[in-house]
């Protein structure tokens, strides 16, 4: 991974990659909240 620069600040960036940390959530639920991102959201007006 090569530091780039932002505001003249070092960061490091890789763009396959992503981290992040949850709580109080079972491996089972994490996965079933992120394979339900690409599903599209079915919205119901009233009538």
């Amino acid at each position: 991974m090569a530091a780039k620069y932002f505001d003249n600040k070092p960061y490091f960036w890789a763009g396959a990659y992503f981290v992040a940390s949850c709580g109080d959530v079972t491996v089972e639920q994490l996965k079933k909240y992120v394979e339900n991102q690409n599903s599209p959201k079915v919205e119901t007006l009233p009538r």
